[in-house]
């Protein structure tokens, strides 16, 4: 769980850069995010390893949270678990033109690191990801 300041910083990012999803996040309760955003990494991963994951790519964080709100509604469908990983995409592409100007060379790896973690999310650890929360939504333990 994410403490409220945290999350707070967060929504300030979500929408000073205009991210995809900022609507739906916003619909949330500021508890409900906290409680909901993990980091970068998925639940299953050891709290140590997503804590440095998610140090190492702060850039990305705010990304990360509209994304762990998409996988806390997640439906089990692969529709909706591909246009999730897309528009996280689109965010953390967005996070690293925010950063970096078109000529700094940072720009173009920080968007392959965006890719690396848009493949890691649409892949198998990010489908089992996407259904243990759809599980817990089918047993109502995921409210």
């Amino acid at each position: 769980m994410s403490n409220l300041s945290k999350i707070i910083d967060l929504m300030v990012e979500v929408n000073r850069l205009a991210l995809c999803g900022r609507d739906f996040v916003e619909g949330f309760g500021l508890e409900t995010l906290a409680r909901e955003y993990n980091g970068i990494g998925p639940a299953f991963f050891p709290e140590k390893l997503r804590e440095k994951t998610t140090k190492f790519l702060s850039l990305f964080e705010p990304a990360a949270l509209i994304h762990d709100l998409r996988n806390f509604e997640s439906d089990g469908s692969e529709e909706k678990f591909h246009l999730a990983n897309a528009e996280f995409l689109a965010n953390c592409r967005r996070c690293v033109e925010d950063k970096y100007a078109w000529w700094n060379l940072k720009r173009y790896r920080g968007n392959a690191v965006a890719n690396l973690l848009y493949e890691f999310v649409d892949g198998p650890a990010g489908w089992k990801a996407w259904m243990d929360c759809y599980e817990k939504n089918q047993k109502g333990n995921n409210r």
